[in-house]
């Protein structure tokens, strides 16, 4: 026993050192044992594809949800009224592909808006769209709400003004919108592999209404990956680490991004390792180090997650209550894949797991959706997708974007919903969750499900009973809800919040205490 002891003790020993600064600590790996299954491909878009084969976890299914229109497809979002929409990169077009009767097939491709420059990424706030180019950020809104977006204005311009090169190099732009504080982020790529560079290599901020421009974080080489954790407000983004350091340097990292942050481009990578300076002219041209350089790095942090080097990843995408309970507490990340390593690595879509929402140290990485390449023994392995873009919905699934290779938006789905048609939803009880964070401050999530179409009211009420507010009153379908609850102007205290749905089945009420501290 005692031998077992010291045993454990030197492991969590050893697990601490190699998390302290100057070291490389690797996310561990998790095998979740995928199966091989035949890509699904509707009828509509056979001739499209080729028949192809990918590895899932067991009780998923993979599917193509939409293919044609696509030229480079790369980030994916969600319109207000629930339609995914896509960035279409070289076509310079923002796509609408609604699926109205939920078969996990996409209607239609329908041109929300046209005559961008490369578009990268697309998001919608309080019903506007914007769309991101390399040297500008448009806001578009569809006045009519026939689904295309017709009146456009100029929100961010000349992106990367005063760089010595503000265009070339790493040419996309992510954004992210935090409801919240009212703030909008902004990704700028390095221009270069390595070199020292103002105005790039940082993860901006501004106000919602395009002003109060400021560099939020820095020494970010290329943070193509941006989102907002939906339940924490946490701004979250995915590094593309530099290259002509070996096959294994710089692991790549996907973190949370704190104001003020420094995260080690061009001089570091991981939790304060140096590169190799003797590697490339590019890194001897960095050199000498300064002193103002060294206490930039002593800045640095043991990332959420290590993974490997050159994987290249993309979005990030975290799930909700409606996928499986092991896959309930984490994020999906894109894994676009190597150009330049042998063997080659990544293609695929990878599991990040965490213990809860407030969690900033991924537990393992997982392959979760893998088959993309077929042969890694080459720099330019021999692949038939490459994916870029994620989103989830409130049915469990997830929706992967492949921009090369193969244009295509595939949906992965829990098997009993993939082919049959059966919905998920079906197998739901009415139930209200406990909000989370509770206690809160100023912003909670409040979670229900319904099993069938139900009329629902969502209130919330302070301890004399006096309603405060009504989150909700419409008529819903049947499945797991999220909602927002954002107290900044009440004071701190006890409150209730009840939930009532009138369906076929009867009548549901349940009511929950949650407190807000500030």
């Amino acid at each position: 026993m005692m031998r077992r002891n010291l045993l454990l003790l030197l492991m969590l020993f050893v697990a601490d050192a190699l998390a302290q600064p100057g070291t490389v600590r690797l996310t561990p790996v998790r095998d979740l044992r995928l199966q091989a299954q035949p890509l699904e491909i509707p009828a509509r878009f056979r001739g499209l594809i080729q028949p192809q084969t990918v590895n899932l976890p067991a009780g998923f299914r993979a599917k193509v949800f939409y293919i044609g229109r696509l030229n480079k497809p790369r980030f994916l979002a969600w319109s207000p009224d629930s339609v995914l929409h896509v960035a279409n990169y070289n076509s310079g077009e923002i796509l609408a592909l609604p699926d109205r009767d939920r078969d996990g097939v996409a209607d239609t491709a329908m041109v929300a808006a046209s005559g961008f420059t490369i578009p990268h990424d697309v998001k919608f706030y309080k019903g506007d769209m914007y769309v991101a180019e390399e040297r500008r950020v448009w806001r578009l809104r569809d006045l009519n709400r026939d689904g295309i977006y017709e009146q456009r204005s100029v929100f961010i311009d000349n992106i990367a003004e005063g760089a010595t090169q503000p265009g070339g190099g790493h040419r996309t732009r992510t954004l992210a919108f935090d409801e919240t504080r009212r703030k909008v982020y902004l990704s700028i790529g390095s221009l270069c592999n390595v070199c020292r560079e103002e105005f790039r290599a940082v993860v901006e901020e501004y106000n919602d209404d395009g002003t109060g421009k400021r560099i939020f974080a820095s020494g970010i080489r290329n943070a193509v990956g941006l989102t907002i954790h939906p339940r924490t407000g946490r701004l979250w983004a995915t590094n593309n680490g530099s290259d002509q350091q070996g096959n294994d340097i710089p692991p790549e990292w996907i973190d949370l991004v704190r104001d003020g942050g420094f995260y080690g481009y061009p001089f570091a990578h991981s939790n304060q390792v140096y590169f190799d300076f003797s590697r490339g002219g590019d890194y001897q041209a960095l050199l000498p180090i300064t002193a103002a350089d060294s206490a930039k790095v002593r800045r640095m942090v043991q990332p959420a997650a290590l993974v490997q080097a050159h994987s290249a990843p993309m979005a990030m995408t975290f799930t909700n209550n409606s996928f499986p309970n092991e896959f309930r507490r984490g994020a999906f990340v894109a894994f676009r894949g190597s150009w330049n390593r042998t063997p080659a690595t990544g293609y695929k879509v990878v599991y990040l797991d965490f213990d809860n929402d407030m969690d900033t140290t991924a537990n393992v990485v997982a392959d979760f959706l893998t088959g993309f390449m077929t042969d890694s023994s080459r720099a330019q392995p021999a692949r038939w997708a490459r994916p870029v873009g994620l989103e989830v919905d409130w049915r469990g699934n997830l929706y992967v974007g492949s921009d090369e290779s193969t244009n295509a938006i595939f949906i992965i789905s829990p098997s009993s919903t993939a082919n049959t048609g059966k919905d998920r939803r079906s197998e739901l009880d009415f139930r209200l969750d406990q909000n989370y964070p509770n206690p809160f401050n100023p912003v909670t999530t409040i979670t229900y499900s319904l099993p069938a179409t139900s009329f629902v009211t969502l209130r919330v009420f302070d301890m004399f009973g006096r309603e405060v507010v009504k989150l909700v009153d419409e008529k819903q379908i049947a499945g797991t809800y999220q909602t927002i609850f954002n107290g900044v102007a009440m004071a701190s205290g006890v409150y209730f919040y009840r939930l009532t749905a009138r369906s076929a089945r009867g009548e549901f009420s349940d009511t929950r205490k949650m407190m807000l501290l500030k």
